[in-house]
C-alpha cells in the first residue's frame, strides 16, 4: 500500500476501533506509567531508525545520481571517440539499465554484473588513438568512477534494519496503541487524540519501512533518473510492465517501451514492445 493512502486508511481503522474497543480496560494509573515509559522508548528507537535509514537512503540516492551521470558522460565521450563504437555502446548501456529495472534499488548492482562486465570488456577493446588520448583517458576514468559507485551501492544494497529490530519497534508501537485505547475515558477530545496518535504511529512505521527499502519517493529516485539515461543515449523510455500494473509508475511521453515478462523453458526474459499513444487534436 502506498504511504499516501496510509493516513486516511489508518484514521478510518482507528476511528472504527473506538466503537469496538471498550473504554477504561486499563486503569488510569497503569496506563499513565506504561505510556510514559513506552512513548519514551518508541520515540528514541524510532528516531534512531529514521536517522540511520535516512542516512543510507541519501547515500544511495547520491550514488545513483552520480552513476547515471557517469553513464551519460561515458556514452558521450565514446561517441566522440568513435561514432560506430558509440552506437554499439548505446545498446550495451540500454541492456544494462533495462536489466536494472528488473530488481529493486537494493538488489540491482549484484544482479547486473554480467551486463556491466560486457560494457567493461567493450571499453577495454577500444582502439588506441594517439590524437584523442585525452578523451580516451576520460573514458577510462569515467568507467573507473562507475565501478567505484557500483561497489559502494553493493555495500549499501541491503536492508538497514534486521527482523529483530523491526520486532522491537512493532512491539513498542502495539503497546502504545493498546495503552491509548485502554486508557480511554469516552471523552470526545481524548478519542480524537487516540485516533491521531495511533494513525501517526502507523505512518511512522511505514515511513521507516519505505526508507529501509529505498522506495521513498521512488518515481524520481528509482525511475526518472534512469529514464534520463535512456533519453541521453537516444533510446525510448522503458518501463517494466508489472511496475505499470502495480501503479508504481505512469509512463510519460507519447512513445515508450514496455518490457513484458515471458517464460520459455522455465526461464524468464523480457519481450520489448513499443507503445505509441494517440495524441488528441
Amino acid at each position: 500500500m502506498k504511504i499516501k493512502y496510509i493516513l486516511p486508511f489508518s484514521i478510518l481503522l482507528f476511528f472504527g476501533l473506538l466503537f469496538a474497543a471498550p473504554t477504561g480496560f486499563i486503569s488510569s494509573d497503569s496506563a499513565s506509567i506504561i505510556l510514559t515509559i513506552n512513548t519514551f522508548l518508541f520515540g528514541i528507537i524510532a528516531g534512531f531508525y529514521i536517522v540511520v535509514t535516512t542516512t543510507d537512503y541519501n547515500s544511495v540516492k547520491n550514488l545513483i545520481g552520480e552513476e547515471t551521470a557517469a553513464w551519460i558522460t561515458l556514452h558521450q565521450n565514446v561517441y566522440v571517440y568513435d561514432k560506430l563504437l558509440g552506437d554499439k555502446l548505446t545498446l550495451l548501456i540500454d541492456e544494462y539499465i533495462r536489466k536494472a529495472f528488473d530488481f529493486e534499488i537494493i538488489e540491482y548492482t549484484k544482479n547486473t554484473f554480467s551486463e556491466f562486465e560486457n560494457i567493461r570488456k567493450f571499453i577495454a577493446t577500444l582502439p588506441i588513438k594517439q590524437e584523442m588520448s585525452s578523451i580516451y583517458e576520460q573514458i577510462d576514468n569515467t568507467l573507473g568512477n562507475i565501478t567505484n559507485h557500483r561497489q559502494q551501492l553493493f555495500i549499501l544494497g541491503a536492508k538497514t534494519l534486521s527482523v529483530y529490530q523491526w520486532l522491537v519497534l512493532l512491539v513498542l508501537a502495539a503497546i502504545l496503541i493498546i495503552s491509548l485505547y485502554g486508557a480511554r475515558t469516552g471523552e470526545l477530545f481524548f478519542d480524537i487524540v487516540v485516533v491521531a496518535v495511533s494513525s501517526a504511529t502507523i505512518l511512522i512505521l511505514f515511513m521507516i519501512r519505505e526508507l529501509d527499502l529505498y522506495v521513498w519517493n521512488e518515481k524520481t529516485f528509482s525511475f526518472d533518473v534512469f529514464e534520463n539515461v535512456f533519453r541521453s543515449i537516444g533510446q525510448l523510455p522503458y518501463y517494466p510492465e508489472e511496475s505499470i500494473m502495480k501503479g508504481r509508475i505512469t509512463p510519460q511521453g507519447i512513445e515508450y517501451r514496455i518490457g513484458k515478462r515471458v517464460y520459455s523453458e522455465g526461464r524468464a526474459s523480457r519481450k520489448l514492445e513499443v507503445i505509441k499513444q494517440k495524441v488528441n487534436n
